[in-house]
């Protein structure tokens, strides 16, 4: 599943993460540098992964976390079948004449070579023998089948009108799509919206506009200065989705203008 996912909007951002990590895997790695290299890749990958999880709003739908699963299972074959590879890198070394050839019963740098060696290899193993294919496709399937009852926004212009709901008196939808929504390429929706924006009434009683323009949320204030006399900035939201849940977004522009006076 997670080699055919398409993005919902047309930021491109799976093949901006990973398009220098393609200049090694696709004609294949040249040097240990390179080889060392899409280790050290993985494993930031795989840390930042679980760090992003923590995060209640990490994923929103099931279908969302079947991908996720379904590419982290192939990370867990893939790493498993590294481990055992990595075993028998050692074996061509020895092979070489340029270690020690690993034996329990050598000398004592060959022993330490053969527990690292064995160490490598039972890791493999305990990876690939741990993990069920056929149960892993079932996990995914249910998950990508699991109905979801919230309809999420397919436009920016549905993002506006939801998010302009959630905040209630706070927030004043100003209609401006040209042409229509639904004539929007998606191109354009990523990058400039379809022309609503939205005028923020922060607590201090400053008036904010809210809008798409070069794929990113911006804030832009409509005086120059606070109450107090303190000068005023544009401010943009560092998540860039076109249609992210309405709650997740109403959340980052309250914190986002509770942050900017």
């Amino acid at each position: 599943m997670w080699r055919s996912y398409q993005e919902p909007d047309d930021r491109g951002l799976i093949d901006d993460v990973c398009d220098g990590l393609r200049l090694i895997t696709e004609p294949g790695p040249d040097d240990p540098g390179q080889t060392i290299a899409l280790a050290v890749v993985g494993a930031e990958a795989a840390e930042g992964l679980a760090a992003a999880l923590e995060d209640e709003w990490a994923l929103y739908t099931p279908q969302q976390a079947a991908v996720t699963a379904s590419a982290l299972f192939a990370q867990i074959a893939a790493a498993g079948a590294a481990l055992e590879k990595l075993d028998g890198c050692l074996d061509v070394m020895a092979e070489r004449g340029e270690i020690t050839v690993p034996d329990y019963d050598g000398t004592e740098e060959a022993k330490r070579l053969c527990t690292a060696q064995s160490v490598l290899g039972a890791a493999g193993q305990a990876v690939l023998g741990a993990m069920d294919p056929r149960d892993c496709d079932e996990a995914v399937d249910i998950l990508a089948t699991t109905p979801y009852t919230r309809p999420l926004p397919v436009s920016t212009h549905e993002t506006f009108v939801q998010l302009a709901g959630l905040l209630g008196d706070s927030a004043k939808l100003i209609p401006g799509c040209r042409p229509p929504a639904e004539a929007v390429s998606a191109a354009r929706d990523y990058e400039d919206g379809c022309g609503c924006r939205i005028e923020l009434t922060d607590r201090d009683g400053i008036v904010w506009d809210f809008h798409r323009s070069d794929g990113t949320w911006y804030f832009m204030p409509l005086a120059d200065v606070t109450p107090s006399g303190r000068p005023l900035a544009g401010k943009e939201l560092s998540m860039t989705e076109t249609c992210p849940h309405p709650q997740h977004l109403a959340l980052l522009v309250q914190q986002t203008l509770a942050a900017a006076v």
